[in-house]
């Protein structure tokens, strides 16, 4: 195990202050306005370490000594998830709509050729520049998406916009980690998973009631259900199922 020094101020509230090695594996320290040592793993891979101000450097390292297991087991479950991750070559299938649709990969050799992806005669055709990275690919797919989802949305929002009776706010779409919608009942801005273009089209129905339901109720008790329950009676059923690891 290893420090590396280099206490770089970034601004007056955070400071970098090196890199320490466990087994190899580099943990980034960062001094912040936090009151615990708090270590994570960011969506790249890579470990960080915020440290309160009071805390001295060998406390941090101590903290990360005791993490050793933690810090492997995560970096393992990393490598699984990368290896799993669809790499968007042509004859892999892409979950669409709840159902696996074949991936044709069309390469252009002209230098400055753009990626694009469009679905033609049940397929998704991926279009791209000889030697394409996986973020262009991705990212070109990803434009798919949200043009399908966008054009799924439209109706379902008129049609919940007349169940509730009220219009929503800014409609945004983005990947997202942990939720399939959110709701800002202030601004009425709602928001909606890019990757539910990629389960049945029933799930998006219920996320959009979902979040109207967050309008006049900011949890999930009773009152909300109740709400929920009487313009979708099977919106139980379609959680659970949402939410189940290959829900489809």
């Amino acid at each position: 195990m290893s420090v590396q020094s280099g206490s770089k101020r970034v601004s007056r509230r955070v400071r970098a202050e090196g890199v320490y090695r466990v087994d190899g594996i580099p943990v980034y320290f960062t001094r912040k306005n936090v009151r615990n040592l708090r270590l994570r793993i960011d969506a790249h891979g890579e470990f960080h370490l915020s440290i309160p101000w009071r805390a001295s450097l060998a406390m941090a390292r101590e903290f990360v000594d005791e993490q050793t297991a933690w810090i492997s087991q995560q970096q393992q479950r990393f490598t699984q998830r990368q290896a799993a991750q669809p790499q968007l070559v042509d004859g892999e299938t892409v979950a669409w709509w709840g159902q696996d649709v074949p991936l044709k990969v069309v390469e252009d050799p002209h230098p400055r050729a753009c990626a694009v992806a469009e679905i033609r005669e049940g397929a998704i055709v991926l279009r791209l520049p000889v030697g394409a990275p996986l973020e262009k690919r991705q990212r070109a797919v990803d434009k798919l998406r949200k043009s399908s989802l966008e054009m799924r949305l439209a109706p379902l929002l008129a049609k919940w916009s007349t169940a509730f009776d009220i219009d929503p706010g800014v409609v945004r779409i983005r990947r997202m980690k942990s939720r399939w919608g959110s709701c800002n009942p202030h601004t009425r801005a709602l928001t909606f998973n890019l990757e539910l273009s990629a389960k049945d089209p029933k799930y998006l129905d219920y996320v959009v009631a979902h979040e109207f339901t967050h309008y006049f109720h900011a949890n999930h008790g009773p009152e909300f259900h109740a709400l929920l329950s009487a313009k979708l009676p099977e919106e139980r059923e379609l959680h659970r199922a949402l939410n189940r690891r290959n829900a489809t």
